[in-house]
């Protein structure tokens, strides 16, 4: 990945096929249930473009945690939310460049991906290998 990043998962947005089983297994790790606008990962369709992955890309520098203004963020091997310092202003979402912050759910809180605390499920169940883990 360019543009000074470190990978914990890597895309390869070229063999994503738009099936979105990485969307329903994250929401079924994450909710207990297939709920995709609860998937900290998500896949855009822009036809007859490739479609574009975004989950959170474990940035360096991390504009998120920089632009936290309460200091709710912190970086532990995947991104971290202090729900007790969180204010719920979303900056973190409008500071990312991947589109990897979430927000708009019936939680007020932002949510992103945190590799299912290293299982990684998306990259288990994508079939073409657009999601991949990064070692």
């Amino acid at each position: 990945m360019s543009f000074g990043c470190f990978t914990m998962i890597k895309t390869v947005p070229s063999l994503c096929t738009g099936c979105r089983i990485c969307e329903m297994i994250c929401s079924i790790a994450h909710e207990g249930s297939i709920a995709p606008k609860r998937s900290r990962i998500r896949i855009r369709s822009h036809w007859p473009e490739e479609e574009k992955i975004e989950l959170c890309m474990a940035c360096d520098p991390k504009p998120c945690i920089e632009t936290c203004p309460e200091g709710a963020l912190s970086w532990e091997g995947y991104l971290r939310l202090d729900k007790e310092k969180c204010t719920a202003c979303c900056l973190c979402a409008e500071a990312c460049p991947y589109g990897g912050i979430h927000t708009g759910s019936a939680e007020k809180f932002p949510f992103f991906c945190d590799t299912c605390q290293g299982e990684f499920q998306c990259v288990t169940w994508c079939p073409t290998k657009a999601v991949n883990r990064v070692k």
